[in-house]
């Protein structure tokens, strides 16, 4: 059995295709839900036409929104270890795999529970780092935990490759990430999304990371950041419940947000609608590793809000690291047209490629 575990709604947009593609060949499958984002998760299934998780992990009506819900939902997790059987429903051994996804809390869990139950590993997006511990954190120590735990690396590019020497198991590089065949699913598919997109030369901005939004005085220089671009376009600013959360604990700098006529904010959007709005975009702001990823397939200008990324192949192409500095904001709001690229042409699927080795896997065992 292929046990797929998901917990936030960019782990299923990424793992989509491949649970797609499972479908397709059916294979022996099922998914596992951890709720760690719960808003419009529904919504997000039906985007891609998936069924309903087999099993959820943490059943409740809010998401890991903040530090107290965060460590709340990993308490939860934690005390579910041992009802593992049932959650991989009985299907454990080494003639089973769990699949487990990029850097979230939810990845090292479903790992040690593979290994906890005696079930093969494999890590998709394995081998990313940013080398630096506490930067992202906790993505990058959930990287390295992770890849202890890994039975078969799948790698979305050479250096991911090589960053993995020191560990065992089976490398495989894919060449792309699945958000390849993810921005190709939703370029093919957003024209048809309900949003109303605004008129021309504007931009979207999205942030939500930890590291940016619950530091409450790093986030009130994004909003002073982000009022300097929006004296020259408009910015739609994406709000993800925890960021709206935090900037309602700075209420005089959400209320110069509400009352600026060139900032617009707005609820976090379904899949489609996002790519329909960023595709008409001067240009994105974001500090999101899965965005920095799905603009460089569209060849959109990004302005990262992070310090350091653990996706440094497409800076200077697509992608500007501002850490923040104004005079790396000012310099590319000047020059940011040099960062448009031609879409990139994927020649092979990723997802395809994981699931041949899913169902080799499957053959024999």
């Amino acid at each position: 059995m292929i046990h797929i575990v998901i917990g936030t709604r960019a782990q299923l947009f990424k793992m989509a295709p491949v649970m797609i593609e499972c479908q397709k060949r059916k294979l022996a499958w099922r998914w596992i839900y951890t709720a760690q984002h719960k808003d419009t998760i529904q919504q997000s299934l039906d985007t891609f036409g998936l069924p309903q998780p087999d099993y959820t992990v943490v059943s409740w009506d809010t998401e890991a929104k903040t530090i107290g819900k965060m460590w709340q939902w990993l308490l939860r997790m934690t005390l579910s270890l041992p009802r593992g059987r049932k959650i991989l429903a009985g299907y454990t051994g080494k003639k089973n795999i769990v699949v487990t996804h990029g850097d979230t809390v939810t990845t090292p869990w479903a790992a040690f529970m593979g290994k906890l139950y005696r079930c093969k590993v494999m890590h998709v997006e394995a081998g990313m780092r940013s080398f630096k511990l506490f930067d992202p954190f906790p993505e990058e120590i959930s990287r390295i935990v992770t890849s202890w735990m890994t039975d078969y690396h799948i790698c979305p590019d050479e250096s991911s490759l090589k960053n993995l020497k020191r560990h065992k198991g089976v490398k495989i590089n894919t060449t792309y990430n699945t958000q390849a065949d993810t921005i190709t699913f939703g370029l093919a598919n957003c024209d048809k999304a309900k949003i109303d997109i605004p008129e021309p030369n504007y931009v979207v901005a999205s942030i939500h990371r930890y590291e940016n939004i619950f530091k409450l005085e790093k986030l009130k220089h994004i909003v002073n950041l982000l009022e300097k671009v929006a004296k020259q376009f408009p910015v739609y600013l994406v709000q993800h419940p925890a960021t709206k959360e935090q900037l309602e604990k700075l209420p005089e700098h959400k209320q110069r947000l509400d009352k600026n006529p060139n900032i617009h904010l707005l609820p976090r959007l379904e899949y489609l609608p996002f790519i329909k709005l960023i595709k008409g975009s001067e240009f994105v702001i974001t500090d999101g590793g899965g965005n920095q990823e799905e603009l460089y397939f569209m060849g959109k200008p990004t302005l990262l809000f992070r310090n350091t990324t653990e996706r440094p192949d497409e800076l200077g192409k697509t992608a500007v690291l501002s850490k923040l500095k104004e005079s790396e904001v000012d310099s590319f709001i000047k020059d940011y047209k040099k960062y448009q690229q031609p879409r990139i042409k994927v020649t092979s699927s990723p997802s395809e490629a994981i699931v041949d080795i899913l169902t080799k896997f499957s053959n024999t065992n």
